[in-house]
C-alpha cells in the first residue's frame, strides 16, 4: 500500500468519525415552549374539529399551524401561528388566517385562541380549548390576552411542553 492510498483511507476515516459525532446546530436551535392538540368541541350548538401545533424558539418567535373545521356549517379556517405564550398548563396562540371559507374569519384576519392541558394539573382531567377569536387590535398579541370562552375538548388531547 503506497502513502497516497494510506493517506486517503485515513482521511476518509477521520471525516467519517467527525461527521458521525458532531451534532448539527439545527437540532438545538428551537428549544422554546411547544403546544399541540387535536380534538373536537361544541360551541353555539355547532361541532368543531381543531388541530394545532405551535413551537417557539429560544428568542420567543413562534411558528406553527392551526385548523378549525366547523363540522356543522362545513367551513374550514387555516391559521399560520406566529405567537405562542405558554405556562405550565395553558397556552395562548395568535396568527393570521391563511385560508377560510367561513365569512366570520376572512383571509388575512388576525386571530387568537387558547388551550389548556389539564392532565398536568389533574391526571385524567379534561383538556380545554377556545374557539377562534378575531383580534381587532393591531397592538394586541397572544402575550397580552387570553380569550374568555374556554370549552372542554371531546375526543382529543392537548399537550403543552415548556
Amino acid at each position: 500500500m503506497n502513502a497516497r492510498t494510506t493517506f486517503s483511507v485515513l482521511l476518509i476515516l477521520i471525516l467519517t468519525t467527525v461527521v458521525a459525532t458532531t451534532q448539527t446546530s439545527f437540532a438545538t436551535a428551537d428549544n422554546g415552549p411547544e403546544a399541540f392538540g387535536d380534538g373536537q368541541f361544541r360551541f353555539n350548538n355547532e361541532l368543531v374539529h381543531f388541530s394545532f401545533h405551535a413551537k417557539a424558539n429560544k428568542n420567543g418567535h413562534a411558528s406553527g399551524r392551526a385548523q378549525y373545521d366547523n363540522l356543522t356549517t362545513q367551513t374550514t379556517v387555516l391559521v399560520r401561528i406566529n405567537c405562542l405564550s405558554a405556562s405550565v398548563f395553558t397556552a395562548s396562540m395568535g396568527g393570521i388566517v391563511l385560508h377560510s371559507d367561513d365569512p366570520d374569519f376572512p383571509k388575512g384576519a388576525r386571530v387568537l385562541f387558547a388551550a389548556s392541558d389539564d392532565s398536568v394539573v389533574l391526571p385524567g382531567g379534561v383538556d380545554d380549548i377556545t374557539p377562534l377569536f378575531v383580534n381587532p387590535f393591531l397592538d394586541l398579541d397572544c402575550n397580552d390576552t387570553q380569550p374568555l370562552t374556554i370549552l372542554p375538548v371531546e375526543n382529543g388531547d392537548v399537550r403543552i411542553e415548556l
